[in-house]
């Protein structure tokens, strides 16, 4: 039994070297051991003629040739008309068409009939989250004139920040007593 895969020149004009034959016996471990063996044995002639064809058969010109690999690439663009064909035809996969649209009365936007406009609902959201975050003003006596920031709306400082700010971290060096001269 042999095991050989036969790469001829690619569609570039490359070539592969053709591989060896790989000739292995696997011993079956289910098989008595008592009989030989039961396989039926084929004539010298068969065996020559058999040997022959397997020194001289021809070696294939291409790999790509008749093994699939060129056909199941797309050898032209699918136009637009047909790909809509294909997702609109009437499978499982169909996308349906949406003909019960119309226009919100209160912004204009294009909505599903029966339903809530989206924009709207958006809209809403956002004003539940401003009252419920309840605008803080900014005290301005608590700011440092030097260091003045920008605080945005709804920005808080945790109490980890607030210990970075007062620098507390930072060694200094005592101040020498002042010196007077006499």
């Amino acid at each position: 039994m042999s095991l050989s895969i036969n790469l001829g020149k690619l569609a570039a004009g490359l070539s592969f070297p053709r591989l060896p034959e790989i000739r292995v016996t696997i011993p079956n471990p289910f098989a008595s051991t008592t009989s030989t063996s039961n396989a039926v044995q084929a004539s010298p002639d068969l065996q020559r003629r058999l040997q022959e064809y397997l020194e001289n058969r021809p070696v294939e010109e291409s790999f790509f040739i008749d093994n699939g690999l060129l056909r199941a690439v797309p050898k032209k663009k699918v136009t637009y008309n047909r790909k809509r064909q294909r997702q609109l035809k009437p499978t499982l996969k169909q996308l349906p068409y949406l003909h019960h649209l119309n226009r919100c009365p209160s912004c204009g936007h294009t909505k599903r009939a029966n339903t809530l406009c989206m924009h709207c609902v958006l809209q809403i959201k956002n004003l539940w989250k401003q009252d419920s975050k309840g605008e803080s003003e900014i005290v301005e006596q608590v700011l440092d004139p030097v260091d003045k920031k920008v605080l945005y709306p709804g920005k808080k400082q945790t109490e980890y920040e607030k210990e970075l700010e007062k620098k507390e971290y930072v060694l200094r060096r005592s101040r020498s007593l002042p010196l007077s001269r006499k």
